[in-house]
């Protein structure tokens, strides 16, 4: 005879310690992560053009001697460059929903901060128009977030 598990056996899945029920911070916090990644990986793909011009491989003239390997990576970094920018505005456009998703939840649980989801929906809403807004607005809404919930 087979014992049934109890809920209070240490090995039972322990429940979060935060009172929100909310998982749009994940998007909050990928907009900022996005434009340090974005950065790099920019400025990358800057360098690496900016050498293909130089030395003129980007041409792909039959003087050069250019092999065509060099063409495809410059294609690659032009592929790399849209799909960044892809991203960057899927994650621009998602933002306001997010974080208005994220404050309403955090405005209905317990806890010390009431943040208004109006006001960050609206000023997420602003940085599709301003985008520097958005990452500020992003770091200080999760930096909020933390002190009242613990999460993230």
């Amino acid at each position: 005879m087979a014992e049934t598990p109890s809920t209070d056996s240490p090995d039972a899945a322990e429940p979060t310690d935060s009172p929100v029920d909310s998982r749009w911070w994940y998007w909050v916090a990928a907009l900022p992560a996005y434009y340090v990644v974005g950065t790099v990986v920019g400025f990358i793909v800057g360098v690496a053009v900016f050498l293909l011009a130089l030395t003129g491989a980007a041409t792909m003239e039959p003087a050069m001697g250019a092999p065509m390997g060099v063409g495809f990576g410059f294609a690659g970094v032009l592929v790399l460059a849209v799909l960044l920018a892809g991203v960057g505005l899927l994650l621009s456009v998602v933002f306001p929903l997010a974080i208005y998703y994220d404050a309403t939840a955090v405005a209905e649980a317990p806890g010390s901060w009431d943040p208004d989801p109006a006001l960050y929906g609206l000023l997420g809403l602003a940085g599709l128009v301003a985008q520097p807004l958005q990452v500020p607005l992003a770091v200080y809404y999760l930096y909020k977030r933390h002190g009242a919930v613990g999460v993230p």
